[in-house]
């Protein structure tokens, strides 16, 4: 079990990657993935708000220090200004804050793009599955047609998909 902790917004996430982004039931996935998808989205679009906003609130709070250090004494070196702004205990707090809402808007971005590739993976997983069923003629027509088909004519049909499929797991057996 993978386990991932975001905070986003005030709000504790925690998402299982083993159990989230496995491929069980293709069917009960095919359905919830965009559900998953729109989800992991605005978490991550939270995320990046959160991230903009905590480098703007470190950007202001670094430049009203900057400004008072320079008001207290104007002919103080640059270098001199940086290194006060950094030995203060706040400064830490702000960058740790950064760190964090990079963190989370980095782990809500992958998380969304692995629901992407799963996605995909579905679709693939799909349309394989739906040509397996073709070449076996195991599938269910979409419209009804008539069965009254010769014995030479069934017997061809079988053949072919007999065929099919070896060709299939030939082709794989070589992959």
């Amino acid at each position: 079990m993978s386990l991932v902790d975001i905070t986003v917004d005030g709000v504790d996430i925690s998402f299982d990657t083993d159990a989230e982004l496995e491929i069980g039931d293709v069917n009960i996935d095919m359905d919830r993935i965009a559900a998953q998808m729109a989800y992991w989205g605005s978490v991550w679009a939270s995320a990046e708000s959160e991230r903009i906003k905590v480098e703007a609130y470190y950007r202001q709070w670094k430049a009203q220090n900057k400004s008072a250090i320079t008001l207290a004494n104007p002919k103080l070196a640059e270098w001199k200004v940086q290194q006060e702004i950094q030995s203060q205990a706040e400064y830490i707090k702000m960058y740790e804050a950064q760190a964090q809402a990079v963190r989370n808007s980095t782990l809500a971005k992958s998380i969304f793009e692995s629901h992407r590739v799963k996605a995909n993976m579905l679709q693939s997983k799909g349309a394989m599955m739906r040509a397996e069923l073709d070449s076996t003629n195991m599938s269910t027509p979409n419209e009804s047609k008539p069965t009254t088909k010769s014995k030479k004519e069934r017997k061809a049909d079988v053949e072919k998909a007999t065929a099919s499929m070896k060709k299939t797991f030939k082709k794989k057996k070589g992959a």
